[in-house]
């Protein structure tokens, strides 16, 4: 059967902490992990040092898709928590004989800061969520520091999808001057299951390559978790080959995909592709008038607009959403009832529904280091 993450939930709400799905005594494990929470209560879950290791070998392949190389150096952008995803990007870095810089407990101007005394002097590259590595764009912007200086290469974003949202990858690749790339996986599954190649970063749209020799990707219809047709897109359920230590299988991750078996990929990678890379989540899919509908597409229509700022939430009242949205810093107030109609018909042509738009002054919502909840309730 598959399993949800609200099966594990129960399971370790039961037996209390780490449930029953442990091959071997949780303490014995050698790492430990909770999922972000960000649509379920937060999850543990542990590493055995074979599942570390396998973990660890994924990123590393994937960072050398993405054209990192023994020398480089990454920036971490993030606080250190007990999240699995930046932890085993860290470690990758270090395996691969790459220099590590990690933020940590640093304040963003003094993150920006350090990466400006050190730019320039070894290729680089920055792991983020795509949500933060705007807001490091907009907080340089507000010190005075051109964020093209600081000699990042590559953004490589994990989390949430971004690479492959055409908006946020123009916005990124244009405000850092850099190439943008996927890293995207689970926390219940180890490591990523979907990363994004050179050839690939270079394509409209980007398209991530499937893992499938760790792997085992199923593509179910959401509704009744039945396999779709070939060639059909689906919703991923995922069986973890490489992690043992607590199993995760045919887990329901709920990455909206359309999976090409047999792709002709410039890079010569034989993995399947995942066309146009992730375009939501099942859990983040929201109902409107019985149509679908995402965040990523909300985002395309708000990071194109000029006027508007980068940042927006879905606040589901009942059977309605409304699109909250900030100006960009300076745009006067009269203005955001045309920056609202220009936004409500975007999405209007993208999506065919109508919904209402509220525009908000700069900096009214918080801006995270981690996954940044964009469906709000109330």
């Amino acid at each position: 059967p598959v399993v949800t993450k609200y099966d594990f939930e129960k399971d370790q709400a039961a037996h209390p902490p780490f449930g029953t799905a442990c091959t071997s005594p949780p303490n014995q494990s050698l790492k430990y992990w909770q999922t972000s929470g960000t649509t379920a209560r937060p999850r543990i879950w542990v590493d055995t040092r074979q599942d570390w290791e396998n973990g660890i070998l994924l990123y590393t392949r994937s960072l050398y898709g993405h054209g990192v190389q023994p020398g480089w150096r990454g920036f971490f952008a993030f606080g250190f928590p007990p999240f699995i995803g930046f932890w085993l990007c860290f470690a990758a870095t270090e395996a691969m004989g790459c220099q590590v810089v990690p933020k940590g407990t640093l304040p963003t101007t003094a993150w920006l800061q350090l990466m400006k005394n050190i730019a320039g002097t070894a290729p680089s590259f920055l792991c983020s969520t795509p949500t933060f590595a705007i807001r490091q764009m907009e907080a340089a912007k507000e010190l005075g520091i051109d964020p093209t200086t600081l000699g990042m290469n590559i953004l490589t974003l994990a989390a949430e999808p971004g690479a492959c949202v055409p908006a946020t990858n123009r916005l990124l690749s244009q405000g850092w001057n850099a190439t943008i790339h996927d890293i995207l996986g689970a926390t219940e599954t180890s490591g990523p299951i979907l990363f994004s190649c050179r050839q690939q970063a270079a394509m409209t749209p980007v398209s991530d390559h499937i893992a499938i020799d760790y792997f085992i990707v199923e593509l179910l219809d959401p509704e009744t978790l039945e396999p779709v047709p070939s060639g059909s897109p689906g919703t991923t359920c995922v069986t973890a080959l490489g992690r043992y230590g607590m199993p995760a299988v045919r887990f329901l991750v709920g990455d909206h995909i359309h999976i090409e078996e047999r792709p002709n990929c410039p890079c010569g990678r034989t993995l399947p592709l995942a066309v146009g890379g992730v375009a939501g989540r099942a859990d983040d899919a929201l109902f409107v008038k019985g149509i679908k509908l995402y965040p990523s597409l909300v985002e395309t229509s708000v990071r194109s607009l000029p006027g508007l700022g980068v940042e927006y939430r879905l606040q589901k009242k009942g059977e309605q959403v409304v699109v909250l949205v900030e100006a960009e810093p300076g745009v006067p107030e009269k203005k955001y009832p045309e920056l609202a109609r220009k936004l409500q018909d975007d999405i209007r042509i993208k999506a065919t529904v109508t919904l209402p738009v509220e525009v908000y002054p700069a900096g009214t919502f918080p801006r995270l280091e981690t996954k940044t909840p964009r469906i709000i309730k109330g």
